[in-house]
């Protein structure tokens, strides 16, 4: 049944393809164009039967568009740049403009035949602007109702960052938020988490597959996942993207590469951070460790030209990151030190990468262009070895990308095809550094019966190995290492008609994809034995630090290996009803024919596990679980419905431009990454044997001992024991109607420019539901006793442990907000830009606290259950405003401002607790504020400065002396706080944000 709802969804995307591709050739991906549109008069009468042609300036690219029978033309499929728009009438007469079109535009342009100027006032990042309306540095699409933000050439390579991540810029537009430490970078948006958001990159999805983070290859990353250099411009689509976007509840980034042009350009570059330059951490400082020191290189050089002049072009880029941090190793229990004296201290823990791209761009002929793009990155990263980590627990992590896009572009008589095949894969390994070293954890134990008079034998330490207290130390090698690998291949075609005549002016655009993805997941948990051991030496334990009290290992598991058809489909109707109104209406539908294990067969095993519960007497599962909804054939049907209306509609208020009312709604369905489903395959299997010590064996502890000797520190004396031990596995169980998360959003805003600003005013507004989660399924009632109810082990089967996991997708989020921006684009005529984008957002839930693909929900036994409370990624106010300022002697100066309410924290012992559940007010801690200027507080606060230095150079080269001030005031941020309401130190922040104050210094060079 699943092949044959495969094969004829499939069919149904090819044959869509097939289609659009029979009427034209092909063409260029989704995501990387630009629309430019307008009337042609003569005089006050529209001009009617003359041609339009905008040839690319710095290629001699050009494009044809007929004007209809009403004077308008449309021009769709333009690479963002610099264009010569010429009209010539039937009768001869023309008219020339040149503008500059920003990526994901449509923008306007009247040309009159009977005069040389063109109606309406020039706005900036064009050479001349007529009436365009979305052109320069952060463009302001008008008659538009997405939320969106254009990031430019300009902004990247002269706002300040320290990593080189193109992406660090998307904290410029409404609504989102970019996170940094020291191992990775997320972007949050819409009151979601960072699964939530997907990134385009010449109209090839990056969406992770597989594990958290939202962009493949950024999860755990301390790189970029592109190289910033090969990066012409991007969109950031905050809020009510149209049908042509896929797999995202959030927000939309779409980016656009550089490509070659009629004249050799390049440019090198050099970054350098040193170690003097980074200033310590108020954390660390406070703890009276030494700073642990930072070195950054960063190097990369681009070149691009002609092959055949006005023909054929060629762009290449190369960038590289070297980076060594000093990890700290120290103690909480400072009274041990002498015991871990040669554990403790620095190591250095470097990471590494490359990153390559290449393109080739072909002007067939004045209809058809051909473009191909390649990548590849490599990384390699030593992490581990800091907090309560000995350097022996060091791991390995490399990363690895490739990725080519084909895309193809045919310019019809009334239409435009866009085709496009593309090939992504990105892998993410995890390995074991020392593993011939076994594993040391050093715990302490609590009094597992506190002492009673009215309690027999609850005198003295009472030993229960699964009492513990925390944590102390861990040395020797690590026990875990794992890899994971999305690829997929994907061909995709877009065709667009414009200028349809009926009741106004339609635009139509029709799009299919079909994607062969696969999956594949290999996780070796546990696979280095560790040993436990009781750091107190108490005498009820074994009396010794150098005794082990317990040895874990896990067994080998096979890796999961699956395949995944994807296939969208979309319509979207831009219908230009009058000069003042336009109306945008859109459908996308998507289909997985694998997404959530469709194809796995639930073991015999867990299935007379769930039925032998079951017939117990006096038992039933609670309401909200049925075996039944869960227990699979391998014929999971996948889920069909994911029809996804948008709609859209802009009003110009007095036709010029000037004031433009806007609003939308739409439903856009997300994915669930494989990582969740694969627990159900490998957490069963998953044995996690343990063997448990003491000095003379026997009963010790709440368990069966074996009396200890020094032999089974090594392989020859553990394998055996291992091996006679059963060990136990968990059930995780997916359920077989499993619908992916959706959200609905709303907004509605007003436009309105003052001379050469741009404002926006937006109310947004989103409701998700269907976050997956994992909750306990045999609870004793459907309210309570979570951990109380029949175990499989009380039934027979042993192999399995306590808790059964069931996915739960009842979690619901809200979200509500205010978007104002204000920007000015920067030009070389005044020199100087300014941009600030304000939001305020108010982001509710239910449910599991946690915030990646893995989620538990231990607290509530169902999401319902749980009090509504703010989501973690809740900043009341935040404030992100940029800028750029030409200074004499060609200096220019740009800085980014950010500002913020932080984020929220849970209080523990909360008074206010809701009842009926843990003594916790999930995230209603707010950090506390501090100045930032008389009368202006706030919890976070960071100020970047770059300062550039430019000197011309004989024929038409620069070069640049580059220096930047990351968080200039060195103002620390907190991430985490002591949430105990009780203790002395609530409220107070345990951990910071990076960056501290930092410095760097770089020297770029262009030609």
């Amino acid at each position: 049944m699943n092949q044959f709802n495969t094969r004829k969804a499939a069919l149904a995307a090819a044959s869509a393809i097939a289609i659009s591709m029979a009427v034209v050739g092909a063409a260029q991906a989704q995501n990387a164009t630009t629309t430019l549109r307008g009337a042609v008069f003569d005089g006050q009468t529209v001009e009617a039967g003359a041609t339009v042609v905008a040839t690319e300036v710095s290629t001699g690219y050009a494009t044809r568009s007929r004007v209809g029978a009403d004077g308008r033309y449309v021009l769709s499929g333009l690479r963002p740049g610099t264009y010569r728009v010429q009209v010539t009438s039937a009768d001869g007469q023309t008219a020339e403009e040149t503008v500059t079109l920003s990526l994901g535009q449509v923008g306007t342009l009247n040309l009159d035949v009977a005069s040389t100027a063109t109606t309406g006032a020039a706005t900036d990042g064009a050479t001349e602007l007529g009436e365009i309306v979305v052109t320069g540095r952060r463009v302001f699409e008008v008659r538009t109702p997405e939320v969106a933000t254009n990031v430019t050439q300009q902004q990247i390579n002269n706002l300040p960052q320290i990593s080189r991540n193109f992406l660090n810029f998307a904290a410029l537009a409404p609504g989102l938020r970019v996170t940094e430490d020291d191992t990775e970078r997320t972007i949050s948006a819409g009151g979601q988490t960072a699964q939530a958001i997907n990134v385009f990159i010449d109209g090839q999805n990056r969406k992770s597959l597989i594990n958290d983070g939202g962009v493949a290859g950024q999860d755990d990353s301390r790189g970029t996942p592109f190289p910033q250099g090969a990066v012409q411009e991007f969109r950031v689509i905050s809020q009510n993207f149209k049908a042509e976007y896929e797999q995202a509840g959030s927000a939309i980034i779409t980016a656009v590469t550089r490509s070659g042009t009629n004249e050799f350009h390049g440019d090198a570059f050099v970054f350098y951070q040193d170690p003097d330059w980074v200033a310590q951490d108020q954390i660390s400082e406070r703890r009276g460790a030494e700073k642990a020191p930072v070195r950054r290189l960063q190097y990369g050089a681009s070149l691009g030209g002609p092959i055949i002049q006005d023909r054929l072009h060629f762009f290449g880029a190369y960038e590289r990151k070297d980076e060594d941090r000093v990890a700290q190793s120290f103690l909480n229990r400072t009274e041990y030190n002498d015991f871990f004296a040669a554990d403790l201290g620095t190591v250095s823990t470097p990471y590494e990468q490359d990153v390559f791209f290449g393109k080739l761009s072909w002007q067939i002929d004045d209809r058809q262009r051909l473009e191909f793009s390649t990548e590849y990155k490599t990384e390699e990263d030593i992490r581990g070895a800091s907090g309560q980590n000995a350097p022996s627990r060091a791991a390995r992590n490399n990363g690895e990308t490739q990725a080519f896009n084909l895309r193809h572009q045919f310019q019809g008589q009334h239409f435009l095809n866009e085709f496009s095949v593309d090939y992504l894969k990105s892998s993410y390994e995890q390995s074991v550094i020392n593993g011939s070293d076994y594993g040391r954890e050093y715990v302490i134990f609590r009094d597992n019966v506190p002492d009673n008079v009215n309690v027999p034998g609850s005198a003295g330490f009472q030993y229960s190995y699964n009492n513990r207290d925390s944590t102390v130390f861990t040395a020797g090698g690590r026990a875990d290492a794992q890899f994971l690998q999305q690829e997929s291949t994907t061909i995709r075609n877009d065709l667009t008609i414009p200028d349809l005549a009926w009741m106004g002016t339609h635009t139509i655009k029709i799009g299919a994809k079909y994607s062969m993805q696969n999956y594949f997941v290999q996780k070796d948990f546990g696979r280095n034995p560790t040993f436990v051991y009781d750091i107190e030496g108490r005498p009820e334990i074994n009396g010794s630090r150098t005794i082990p009290v317990a040895v874990n290992l896990g067994v080998a598991v096979p890796p999961a290996d699956v395949d995944n058809n994807v296939v969208g489909l979309y319509i979207q109707d831009d219908w230009q009803i009058t000069d003042k109104l336009e109306i945008n209406l859109g459908l996308r539908w998507d289909y997985e024919d694998n997404a959530v294990n469709n194809d796995y067969r639930t073991p015999d095993s867990i299935r007379d596990m769930l039925a032998a519960i079951q017939n117990l007497p006096g038992y039933d599962f609670p309401s909200y679980f049925n075996p039944a909804d869960y227990v699979s054939d391998g014929d999971r049907k996948a889920f069909k419905g994911a029809f996804q209306p948008r709609f859209g509609f802009s009003y110009d208020v007095f036709g010029d431009e000037q004031t433009v009312v806007f609003g939308g709604a739409g439903r856009y369905y997300d994915r669930v990454g494989f990582n969740f489903a694969f627990d159900e395959r490998f957490k069963p299997f998953q044995f996690n044997k343990s063997i448990y010590f003491s000095n003379a064996g026997g009963p010790r502890g709440g368990q069966d001992t074996i009396a200890w000797d020094p032999r089974y520190l090594t392989p020859a004396g553990l394998d055996p024991l291992l091996a006679a031990s059963p060990g136990a596995g968990e059930v995780f169980l997916v359920k077989n109607d499993f619908e992916p998360p959706r959200t609905d959003q709303f907004n509605i805003g007003v436009r309105q420019k003052f001379g050469r600003w741009q404002t926006a005013l937006t109310l947004a507004a989103g409701h998700t539901e269907g976050e997956s989660a994992w909750n306990i399924a045999n609870a004793l009632t459907a309210t309570g006793g979570r951990f109380d109810g029949p175990t499989p082990g009380s039934v027979g089967f042993s192999q399995f442990r306590n808790l059964i996991f069931f996915q739960n997708t009842d979690k619901e989020r809200d979200y509500k907000a205010v978007y104002f921006t204000a920007d000015k684009p920067y030009n070389a005529e005044d020199r100087w830009g300014f941009n600030v984008a304000y939001t305020y957002m108010d982001a509710t839930q239910n449910g599991s606290r946690d915030n990646g693909y893995g989620a538990f929900d231990f607290d509530y036994n169902t999401p319902s259950q749980s009090p509504e409370y703010r989501s973690s990624t809740d900043e009341r106010h935040r404030i992100v405003a940029s800028g750029t300022l030409g200074l004499p002697a060609d200096f220019l100066l740009s800085g980014i401002v950010t500002l913020g309410s932080g984020l929220p924290y849970n209080i523990n012992d909360c008074p206010n607790a809701p009842a009926g559940g843990p003594n916790v007010c999930w995230n209603a801690g707010n950090p506390d504020k501090r100045a930032f200027l008389p009368g202006l507080n706030f919890a976070y606060r960071q100020v970047d400065l770059r300062l550039t230095k430019g000197f011309d150079v004989f024929g038409g080269q620069r070069v640049e002396f580059i220096a930047d001030a990351i968080n200039i005031f060195n103002f620390t941020n907190y991430k985490s706080f002591d949430t105990g309401f009780n203790s002395a130190r609530y409220g107070a922040g345990t951990e910071a944000y990076l960056p501290t104050r930092s410095f760097q210094m770089g020297l770029r060079y262009s030609f």
